[in-house]
């Protein structure tokens, strides 16, 4: 076993808030790499994340957040499982975070199977019509309306955006760190946005 700095732990999480234990865990199996590290307790959150999915949320937060203009406005149910989740401050700070996101980026869905078959083949059919005049071979186009598709719709969806505060990771990904960090399971509910 490699030996780890006190330093190093505490830093790593300060970072992250994973506990010391998952933190020398980390830096052990990362050879004292911080960045490794990191990575190795994101996948560990994933996997923790995944395992908590299925449990129910019958507790958590609306919160609201109004643009310095006046002119947009969200709001959003989040929920947690338990009402001590519901008022801790990170689980707060998250639920605005997200109200402030879906102001800046507009999502029109939480997530992609949301979507209906209807709504997608409509897409899907419009960017054939627009394709249409190019001389390309049926299965090519096939393939990039399925890619066209796919990226407009992602794009669509909350989970699927990258989040504003950190362009590295998509909202899902966010909400799965606090999954792990938190230890309830975390999930959007409703969101509403308003616009003049």
């Amino acid at each position: 076993m490699q030996n780890i700095a006190v330093d190093q732990v505490k830093k790593l999480r300060e970072l992250t808030g994973a506990s010391v234990m998952e933190c020398r865990e980390a830096l052990q199996n990362s050879g004292g790499n911080e960045e490794n590290a990191r990575e190795y307790l994101r996948k560990k959150g994933k996997e923790k994340a995944g395992k908590k999915s299925g449990r129910e949320t019958k507790e958590g937060v609306v919160a609201a957040y109004i643009h310095s203009n006046k002119k947009i406005g969200v709001l959003i149910e989040i929920r947690c499982e338990t009402d001590f989740v519901a008022k801790n401050s990170e689980f707060q700070e998250l639920a605005h975070d997200l109200a402030m996101h879906v102001a800046a980026m507009a999502p029109k869905y939480i997530a992609l199977d949301e979507i209906s078959a209807e709504e997608k083949k409509a897409y899907e059919a419009h960017e054939k019509k627009e394709l249409a005049s190019e001389k390309k071979p049926a299965e090519i186009i096939e393939k990039i309306v399925a890619g066209k598709t796919a990226k407009y719709f992602s794009g669509q969806c909350l989970m699927s955006q990258k989040f504003i505060k950190n362009p590295d990771m998509t909202v899902e990904e966010l909400i799965k760190e606090k999954i792990s960090k938190i230890g309830e399971n975390i999930r959007v509910e409703r969101i509403e946005r308003f616009e003049i």
